[in-house]
């Protein structure tokens, strides 16, 4: 078995996430997904018109970041006074407090390295489309592995949510337009990074420029 193994590329080999046994990859045909034999581990999925969905989903989610950053995600009301917090306004507001070094990582994990990842993911998706740019896309595939782990917005929801529970009752809050849009590219975030895997648009880089 191991002999065997060694004689394939390793391209077309997978590792199980959950136990690390070794599996052969092949092309699914009427399955919807590989099951890891020996703990029934999903190993990876099939999908169809994967470059389609990933584009229009990829759009989709660079418009609702857009629509996050660009109106007030809560406001406000304490003592007759409406206060509207948007997204580039909480690192603005850290580095005129001279929290530098808090605002720069808040910036980059919020706002700078969230954009990059969706406007590269949506350049990738576009060249792939027109079938050009193989070397760029290669090098932004991996620019991307690099970049995912430090995609931390989510966080940042979750943080908005304990401060607005907490100023329940001192202060009257109404929820932005931002704020949907916040909702909507996590979600869309969420699922471009774990239903489609990295490993899926190397696939698709292969498939498409091997066929020029």
């Amino acid at each position: 078995m191991m002999n065997s193994m060694n004689e394939i590329p390793l391209d077309k080999l997978i590792i199980c996430s959950e136990c690390h046994t070794v599996h052969r990859k092949i092309r699914l045909k009427d399955a919807k997904a590989a099951y890891c034999d020996e703990c029934e581990h999903i190993l990876y999925h099939r999908h169809d018109n994967l470059h389609e969905k990933a584009l229009a989903l990829s759009l989709a989610t660079l418009i609702t970041f857009l629509l996050a950053s660009s109106f007030a995600i809560v406001k406000i009301e304490i003592n007759g006074v409406w206060h509207g917090l948007t997204l580039p306004f909480v690192f603005v507001t850290l580095f005129k407090e001279e929290f530098f070094i808090v605002g720069l990582i808040v910036s980059f994990l919020i706002f700078v390295i969230p954009m990059l990842y969706i406007v590269i993911y949506t350049f990738i998706m576009i060249l792939m489309y027109l079938k050009s740019g193989k070397e760029t896309v290669r090098k932004l595939l991996v620019t991307l592995a690099m970049l995912r782990p430090w995609n931390m917005i989510e966080i940042f929801l979750i943080s908005i949510l304990v401060a607005l529970v907490k100023l329940i009752g001192y202060a009257q809050i109404e929820f932005g337009v931002s704020f949907w849009g916040l909702i909507g590219f996590i979600l869309l975030d969420i699922y471009l990074t774990k239903a489609i895997r990295l490993a899926d648009l190397w696939e698709l880089w292969d498939e498409i420029y091997r066929q020029k």
